[in-house]
Parts: C-alpha cells; structure tokens; sequence
C-alpha cells in the first residue's frame, strides 16, 4: 500500500493554553472524568437493563446488539466527519452523545412517561455518535502524544488512576442506588461526562485525512497489512463484550441483587490487583510487549475458565483476582502495541484506528449473535468459557504490522 503525498500531516495549534501543560495529561484528564461517570455506571447498566427487561438475559442482549449493529455503517461516515471538523471537535460531539445517553436513562429511571422505547432509541444514536466520532479521534491523539520508549508507562499510569477510580466508582454507585435509586446514579455520570468536555479545550488542534473509501475500508480489514490486528480486536471485543454485559448479570444473580454488596466485590478486585499494574507497565516497556501478551492472554483464558467454574462468593473472588491479574498482563501491552503500531502507520494513522474500532464493533456484534442463540439453551456461566477460547486469538495482534 503507497502512502499519498495528499494525506495531511497533523497540525498541532492550541487554541488556548495552560502555559506550560502537556497534551498527554490533559488527554488523559478528559479520558479519567469520563471513566469516572462510567465507573458509576457501567457494572450497573447490564443490571439495569436485565430489571427493565423482567429479568431476560436474551432482551439485554438485544438491546447490546442493536446498540452494535447501529455503529457499524457509521464509522467511517464519522471518520469522513472528523477529517473535515479536527479531532477536538470531534471528541466534544462524542462526548455530547455520552451524556446524552446518560440523560435518557435518567430519564428511563425515573419512569417518566415518555415511550421506554423511544427513549432507548435516542439512547443507542447518542452512543453511536460517541463510538464513532470520540474513540478514534482520542486513540489518535494518544497515539501522537505518547512517548514510544515510555508508552508501556504512560498507558499503564492511566490504567492505574482508572483503577483507583474503578474503586470507588461502584461502591457509590451501589450506595446511590440503594438509597436513591437508579436515576440520581444516571445524573450524576452525565455531570461528569459534561465536565470532560473542558480538558478538550486545551488540547492541541490536530487535523488528519480519512483516505479508505466506504468499502475499501471494509475490505482493508482484511488486507494483509491490517489482517493480524483485524482478528486481535475482533477477538478482544467479543471476549470483552461477555465482560461488560453477562458478568454483571452473573453477580446480581450471585449476591441476590444486593447493590451495595456487588459495589464492594468489584471494588475489592480492583484493590488486589491496583500495584501489579504498576509493575506491569514497566516491566512493558523492559520486556517484549508481544512477549508479555501471548503470557498474558495464556493467563485470561484460564481465568476465564475458572470463572465458569466456581459458584461461591469465595471462588469467585479468588478466580476474578486471578483474572484481572491476567487481564493487566494481557491489556497493557496490548495497548502499548496498538498505540506503537498506530503511531508507525505514519500518514495512515487515522485509518488504522478506525480500522480498530470497526474491528472491535464486528467482534462484539458476532459474540452478541452467538449469546443470544446460548442463552435459549444453556446458563449465563457457559458463555464465560467461550470467552476463554476466544481470548487465546488477542495473541494475532502481535504478529500485526504497520
């Protein structure tokens, strides 16, 4: 694949500034607040959605479903977008859409008497005007920012901050629900989500030219240049998918939907495991990032596997502990690498971390398929083995090259 002499270099022109801050942190600072409002929210929002639902495992995963199969056709409108509007205005539209999103369940919450499913439709357009306008552009950005000798560090200090967020976050969500009810925890993530609008401010104006046409992009994420990474993220979302929507279900099942309790647990993990990121993130930057992430999706797997396999509170700290330790393993350099390896595409930068985004959404719309046919017939739990199998091809990413 030539690179164009028309593909745009960036443009790095701050529209205002802090003096002497640095785009990283502030990057990262729009990054955390949002995390934070996510944090709040989003061990409960499976929960939610599984009340609302009667308590059907098969209508929440429609719902995720339908939520994954709106975003695949706008990616690359939306790449088109921010090539014409620049990456910051992109993340603040992005970051609009989230609260927008957050607001319609407030409102869901609060059993208003607009139409439930009418609500839930604008909230699935707002999220994929975040998915398709934010992510990107902010993978971009970090790609740009970051430091190729430190970026094992700087992706693992970002983890690390998130983790002391993560510990906090479901504990007051739990609190906040038991005591006020779903709707106060919705207002308060699309506050914080509004207030992540303000680190975009300072960043540098970057400007970049999504060059891939509507279906050539589609056939690039099967190209030999892009194929490796393709399957990686592909996988990475499918696994990642039963995390986010199946393992909370589970552990309302588990702790008889005791909110608080489920706050506690999750926030107990995230405590256990918080220093080893540290150590981690180093240790990324020391060692081969491809070594460490065949080991760590090797750890995954077998968490996994044994998360599918305890039924007790006890077993399933000791095999959630076990777990998250592989996923630090696992997700640091995996980042790491796809930071570097989007970093090395050069002029195709842009094009790169869509690619990963499509790939991601692809992922998760084939593991959402493959649920819904499970859960006519089988537990919740055995979806966690599939995740097993399907983390051990997250290892393809470190055979990609830019």
């Amino acid at each position: 694949m030539q690179a164009h002499d028309t593909h745009p270099t960036f443009s790095h022109t701050h529209r205002f500034s802090f003096g002497h801050t640095q785009a990283l942190p502030t990057l990262a600072l729009n990054r955390l607040l949002a995390f934070a409002a996510s944090s709040i929210i989003g061990l409960f929002l499976p929960i939610f959605l599984f009340e609302f639902f009667d308590r059907s495992i098969f209508a929440v995963l429609l719902f995720y479903l339908a939520d994954q199969l709106l975003k695949l056709p706008f990616y690359v409108p939306g790449a088109k977008l921010f090539s014409k509007i620049g990456l910051t205005k992109s993340m603040m539209i992005g970051v609009v859409g989230l609260s927008m999103f957050y607001f319609v369940f407030f409102l869901l919450g609060s059993h208003t008497s607009f139409q439930p499913l009418v609500l839930m439709a604008i909230g699935l357009v707002s999220l994929m005007v975040t998915s398709t306008l934010y992510w990107s552009p902010f993978h971009i950005d970090f790609a740009e920012f970051s430091t190729k000798e430190k970026r094992g560090r700087q992706v693992s200090a970002l983890f690390v901050i998130q983790h002391i967020i993560g510990v906090i976050g479901p504990i007051v969500s739990g609190l906040i629900i038991f005591h006020f009810g779903y709707q106060t925890t919705f207002m308060v993530g699309f506050i914080l989500v509004l207030v992540s609008i303000v680190p975009l401010l300072f960043l540098p104006k970057q400007t970049v030219q999504y060059e891939f046409g509507y279906w050539q992009s589609f056939r690039e994420l099967f190209s030999k240049r892009f194929r490796s990474m393709s399957f990686s993220m592909m996988a990475f979302g499918a696994e990642n998918t039963i995390g986010v929507v199946v393992w909370p279900i589970f552990l309302y099942t588990l702790f008889h939907g005791d909110y608080l309790d489920i706050g506690i647990f999750s926030a107990l993990i995230i405590v256990v495991t918080l220093l080893f990121q540290i150590f981690v993130g180093k240790e990324t930057d020391k060692v081969s990032a491809r070594r460490m992430l065949r080991i760590g999706t090797g750890l995954y797997a077998i968490g996994w596997i044994w998360k599918g396999l305890v039924q007790t509170i006890v077993g399933v700290f000791a095999a959630s502990t076990f777990h998250s330790l592989g996923s630090i393993i696992l997700q640091t350099p995996m980042d790491a690498l796809s930071y570097e390896q989007a970093a090395d595409a050069g002029h195709y930068i842009d094009e790169y971390t869509v690619l990963r985004e499509m790939s991601l959404n692809i992922g998760r719309i084939l593991i959402l398929v493959f649920l819904l046919i499970l859960s006519l017939s089988f537990s919740i739990s055995v979806s966690f083995f599939v995740a097993a199998v399907i983390s051990l091809g997250i290892n393809r990413l470190s055979h990609a090259v830019t």
